[in-house]
């Protein structure tokens, strides 16, 4: 296995219809309703991080083809503290189509 540069982050990890017991990471009041592996793409190249999109399936979900995120943030920072900003940015980002 190739190891790549950056962090896997996987769109199970926003969605507001999963318990965190099946994978969310973040709170519910940074979760999205279906989160799509382009639009978690678009928020984290709107905060200047590289992005590589690749198709997957979550191992916890293996029959469904959901597609994986690699990001390299701009700065040196934990995987839980790149999904924090991340789901912040993409709740914000989510309430604003709703206007």
């Amino acid at each position: 296995m190739i190891k790549k540069d950056g962090y896997i982050v996987w769109p199970i990890y926003f969605d507001k219809n999963v318990p965190r017991s099946r994978c969310r990471k973040v709170p519910l009041s940074l979760a999205v309703k279906n989160p799509t592996v382009e639009k978690i793409a678009e928020v984290a190249r709107r905060l200047g991080w590289r992005v590589e999109i690749e198709s997957a399936s979550h191992p916890s979900t293996w029959w469904i083809k959901s597609g994986k995120l690699i990001i390299k943030p701009d700065k040196p920072m934990n995987k839980n503290t790149l999904i924090k900003i991340l789901g912040k940015a993409l709740s914000t980002y989510d309430k604003s189509l709703l206007r």
